[in-house]
Parts: C-alpha cells; sequence; structure tokens
C-alpha cells in the first residue's frame, strides 16, 4: 500500500500531541477510520508500533516518543522552507488560530484580529475565546493572549504590556455599608473574587506606606469578569477589574472608583506560544503587530 509518507507524519504528530483519533479527525476535517488508518500505515510502513491503543487511552511507544520528535523537526522544517517563500512574496497564507479570554478578546483582540485580515487577505484566522486556560499544544493553538500571571514555564511567552485596575462599587452598595479607607478595610467587606487569578483571594495595593497585601472573602466567586461586573452594579460587593472592563460604567456613574489613594498591583498581558525550533511568518507577523497596537 503506497503511503503518503508527509501526511501520515503529522497526523501522527497531532494524535500524539491530542491524545485522540476523533480530534484530529475533526480538526482535520476527515473521518476517525482515516485517521486511525494513517496511523497504521505508518506504523507498517516503519515496522514499528508507535503507540499503544485501547479504548480509554492513547499511549506513545518508546519508539513513538522518539519518532515523535523526528516529525516534529521534519515538519517544522517544510513549514519554515514554505513560509520562507512566501515571506519574501510578502504574503501571508495558511491557518493562523488563536486564543484568548472572552471579554478581552471581545473588546480588544477581536478588532485587532480583523485589521490584520484586512492587511493579509489570503490569510485564514481562527479566533477561540475561552476564559479557561487551554492547552495550546493539544488544542493546535499557535498563540494565546494571556491576562494576569502566567503559569505554564513551558510556552514562550512574550510581554504586551501592562493595564491598570480600579477598585470600585456602586453608589447604593457603598450608601449602606460605607467606603473602605485603606486597604485594610476591606476585610469588613463583601468583595468579589475572580478565581481564575493566583491572587484570587488576596488583593494587593501600593499606597503611601508602601507595598501591602490584604485578604479578601466574599459571597460571590465567578471565572466570568462579566459576570462579577454585573454582581457589583447589583449592589453585591466590592471588585476589583482593568480598567478597560469598568470605565464605561464608571463614566456613567454606575460604579464609583474607591481607594483611590491606593493603586491596585497592575495585571501584565503577554502573549504565549508552544516552543519550537520554527515560529511560522504569521504566527511571528501577528505577535509584532499585537505589540506594536498594544503597546500603543
Amino acid at each position: 500500500m503506497a503511503i503518503n509518507l508527509i501526511m501520515s507524519m503529522s497526523v501522527f504528530r497531532r494524535v500524539a500531541e491530542t491524545g485522540s483519533f476523533s480530534e484530529v479527525a475533526q480538526e482535520l476535517k476527515l473521518s476517525q477510520p482515516t485517521v486511525s488508518k494513517q496511523v497504521a500505515a505508518l506504523e507498517n510502513h516503519l515496522g514499528i508500533k508507535l503507540m499503544h491503543r485501547s479504548t480509554r487511552q492513547l499511549k506513545l511507544t518508546e519508539a513513538g516518543k522518539q519518532y515523535y520528535q523526528h516529525c516534529r523537526y521534519i515538519i517544522d522544517e517544510i513549514e519554515e522552507n514554505e513560509s520562507n517563500i512566501r515571506y519574501n512574496q510578502s504574503v501571508l497564507s495558511g491557518t493562523l488560530r488563536i486564543s484568548t479570554p472572552i471579554k478581552y478578546g471581545e473588546m480588544h483582540i477581536a478588532p485587532l484580529v480583523c485589521e490584520f485580515l484586512q492587511q493579509h487577505p489570503q490569510l485564514n484566522i481562527d479566533l477561540s475565546m475561552d476564559d479557561h486556560y487551554v492547552d495550546l499544544v493539544k488544542e493546535g493553538i499557535d498563540l494565546a493572549v494571556r491576562v494576569g500571571p502566567l503559569t505554564d514555564s513551558q510556552m514562550v511567552a512574550r510581554k504586551l504590556g501592562d493595564f491598570d485596575r480600579l477598585t470600585v462599587a456602586s453608589p447604593a452598595y457603598l450608601s449602606k455599608h460605607g467606603a473602605p479607607e485603606t486597604p485594610k478595610d476591606l476585610l469588613a467587606h463583601n468583595c468579589l473574587v475572580f478565581t481564575l487569578l493566583t491572587t484570587q483571594h488576596h488583593w494587593h495595593y501600593e499606597g503611601p506606606n508602601g507595598s501591602e497585601k490584604v485578604p479578601v472573602s466574599g459571597n460571590f466567586t465567578t471565572n466570568s469578569p462579566s459576570a462579577m461586573k454585573k454582581a457589583a452594579l447589583d449592589s453585591l460587593g466590592i471588585m476589583v477589574a482593568p480598567t478597560w472592563l469598568l470605565e464605561d460604567s464608571v463614566e456613567r456613574g454606575e460604579l464609583s472608583p474607591i481607594l483611590t489613594d491606593y493603586r491596585a498591583t497592575p495585571m501584565e498581558i503577554h502573549v504565549i506560544y508552544p516552543e519550537r525550533r520554527f515560529v511560522p511568518a504569521r504566527v511571528r507577523q501577528f505577535i509584532d503587530f499585537l505589540r506594536e497596537r498594544i503597546s500603543a
């Protein structure tokens, strides 16, 4: 049986990374039996077993682990050569897969994606928004925009900038409970906690007396910035969030800044991507584009 070696290597690489025939079939728009046959044909061609299959999981053999690294090198080499040719022609093509947090993605990244596509009409972009951290390698994501502290040390990270945060509450909440004058006064208040931050139960401030870290608690925690803002608007408590999320409500008087003599620790924003020998031109150029636009 003739085998398209490069195609089979590409399929095997993604199966090794996702651990799933069905996910790769969906990603590559193939049937699951076709994906399975591609891997089986590769094993037959090599005369070795690349992975152990069971109803619950796929696990690479030792030979499979070595061959996976070989496939990564070969496929990257091919992509690099193709990218260099396209780069010299100043034309970006292929598909760029991007992951961002939902609210920040909607407000800031989506408009930039549209602008980038206008500059590079032959490029395809798949923009995925999720407030949970996705596994870039497993999901086949080229790059992700991450807000807040980074936790994945296996990714390459490039800082895009910092943004300030505000501490706010509704006028009705402050009228009923009073406004805290120092960060320590937050101990007596209902604080709305964003659960996706590693510092979720401690709020950090810089003030007249230097750095302060205050433990906070409340009866509402969420992984959604929009839900947390809605709770603050409904006078359920005090929240800390980026200025870009709050500025419209502050301007309308729906939320009032508090602790204005103290600065909540700014939050960093990064773009991250999997560590690899070759980074495609479409990834490099979009990262440069993001850095230029966001820093401005």
